[in-house]
């Protein structure tokens, strides 16, 4: 039987400017500025079932950190046929601030999470005020009350959330960073999230100014490009070329509500 196939759409909320090298990379260049980041969360559809990837972050989240707001990510959800109120499954690449916002909005949903992202946002790590830095009180604690809600679910390693959608531990970024492999008409894509926020990290071997472990976080890098095979199937979880070079959804929804099932134009 053929393996199913999946629609993936990116859907850009938000976006940092020029940002600084030394804001963006380790080690990078205080008088260089690079384009920034922009923001997303996921969604993949196959049939009647779509699955959230992330659930993006809060309009006042967004401003108060001087991002500009670019639209609802939860509305623009609305623009592929998706009503998050009947959405039945979140999955979380990891546990950060900028994908974690709008749990609320997702009431009928159960949450899946790595093990080693729960363990490490609720235990010893978060005592070292350097691994709080991207993730937000509220969020964790939202978290833990949908475990004891019974609708937080824990995945391990590596492994099949579904046919034509893999899921793999990367690690690094945070401890139990994922990034996914979708199935899509074009072929498998893979889906770094953070463990990739820019091609430069790939292209370059630049360290991302965040992590949790830097070795891990440089191998994730090799491990991210070997899963996706050719850059033309690699996405990145905050490059703004991604929204440069994959076509939009529908006529009206540029930069906004993206098919990564469709071939990037040449950057």
């Amino acid at each position: 039987m053929a393996t199913p196939t999946w629609n993936l759409y990116a859907f850009c909320y938000g976006r940092h400017e020029n940002r600084l090298m030394s804001d963006t990379f380790i080690g990078g260049n205080p008088n260089e500025i690079c384009r920034g980041l922009d923001y997303f969360m996921w969604a993949v559809v196959n049939g009647d079932r779509a699955i959230v990837i992330d659930t993006g972050m809060t309009q006042d989240k967004v401003q108060s950190m001087n991002r500009t707001w670019l639209a609802d990510p939860v509305d623009l959800l609305g623009k592929v046929g998706i009503d998050a109120e009947q959405v039945d499954e979140v999955i979380l690449t990891h546990a950060h601030f900028d994908h974690v916002g709008n749990l609320h909005r997702f009431p009928k949903a159960t949450f899946t999470i790595q093990d080693l992202e729960m363990q490490s946002i609720t235990g010893r790590d978060m005592t070292h005020p350097f691994f709080r830095t991207a993730y937000h009180q509220d969020d964790v604690e939202e978290l833990v009350g949908l475990l004891y809600d019974n609708r937080l679910k824990f995945i391990h390693g590596d492994g099949s959330y579904a046919p034509g959608l893999d899921y793999h531990l990367i690690g690094g970024h945070s401890r139990g960073q994922m990034g996914l492999t979708v199935n899509t008409e074009r072929g498998p894509v893979f889906l770094a999230s953070d463990a990739i926020h820019l091609f430069k990290e790939v292209d370059e071997e630049l360290p991302f100014i965040v992590f949790y472990d830097m070795a891990e976080m440089l191998e994730g890098y090799r491990t991210c490009a070997r899963l996706a095979g050719d850059r033309a199937f690699l996405v990145p979880g905050h490059d703004p070329l991604v929204t440069d070079v994959y076509p939009a959804a529908r006529p009206g929804l540029e930069g906004l509500v993206l098919d990564l099932g469709q071939a990037p134009k040449a950057a």
